[in-house]
């Protein structure tokens, strides 16, 4: 892979189109600059954030590119291409064998230690299985074509996506409360240079009386997460990278459902 690829993937990431500054806009552009430029180098230049604040977010990049981006995390996506037709917006919980199977997957693709083979949650959307799994040094997170599911990692090498693993504390939560604290965005090596096979996840905590999470995307999908043992997640196909999707730049939100079947609307 060479330099003009990485530049030519790493611009197609930006949302906003080539355009020519107005006289105003190249004022308040110098203004932003001078004001950076006189703040003493310990000191954090207040920025007005353009979606809610997530606790983590991270960029999943080939594994090509991941020296050059600098991205960071436990996740892996593995192999694939395009082939986000089969997804579904509920998902099939795996359990047993199928979710064991998973995770020893995983783990061996993260190269986590062997301990590291309990599956958090796992599950089956369409021809994509999905599993968040823990061992004695954090956690890990994988998504990957049905029929990787059970392979050596050596039959797939070269399809990575994602880092090492993450050892981030459980919050604590109010009985009906969700923490997002994960989110990533990322797309198989087709997607990369064809501008397709995007996709989103999101994992984090729920609170005892959480029975469900419904994801509501920016595009205006309902995702429903899987929820059990106090964790929740979710992933969904991004679309084409363009400046006017807003599944590459806008904001989700969430609805929680307790026990007793009421619900509430947050951002997580």
């Amino acid at each position: 892979m060479n330099s003009q690829m990485i530049t030519a993937a790493l611009r197609d990431l930006d949302p906003a189109p080539e355009t020519v500054l107005t006289e105003a806009e190249r004022e308040r552009s110098d203004a932003t600059l001078a004001r950076i430029l006189a703040t003493p180098g310990d000191a954090v230049v207040p920025v007005e954030p353009d979606r809610p604040r997530r606790r983590r977010s991270r960029l999943l990049v080939p594994v090509g590119l991941a020296g050059a981006a600098g991205a960071a995390g436990a996740a892996l996506l593995l192999g694939g291409g395009s082939a986000y037709a089969s997804w579904t917006p509920t998902p099939e919980p795996l359990a047993g064998t199928s979710a064991a199977s998973a995770a020893v997957t995983c783990r061996d693709a993260l190269a986590m230690p062997i301990e590291a083979d309990r599956a958090l949650i796992a599950e089956r959307r369409g021809e994509w299985t999905y599993v968040l799994i823990a061992g004695p040094k954090g956690e890990g997170t994988c998504l990957m074509p049905n029929d990787l599911v059970g392979q050596q990692r050596s039959g797939h090498e070269g399809n990575f996506f994602g880092q090492g693993p993450d050892a981030g504390e459980a919050p604590t939560l109010p009985r009906g409360g969700i923490d997002e604290t994960t989110s990533m965005q990322g797309a198989t090596h087709e997607g990369w240079f064809d501008k397709e096979g995007w996709f989103t996840w999101v994992q984090g905590y729920v609170g005892s009386e959480v029975t469900g999470v419904t994801v509501h995307t920016p595009s205006g999908l309902d995702v429903e997460a899987s929820v059990h043992g106090g964790r929740f997640a979710a992933w969904w196909p991004g679309g084409e990278v363009s400046a006017d999707n807003p599944e590459l730049h806008g904001a989700w939100t969430y609805t929680v459902t307790l026990a007793d079947g009421s619900t509430r609307r947050t951002t997580g």
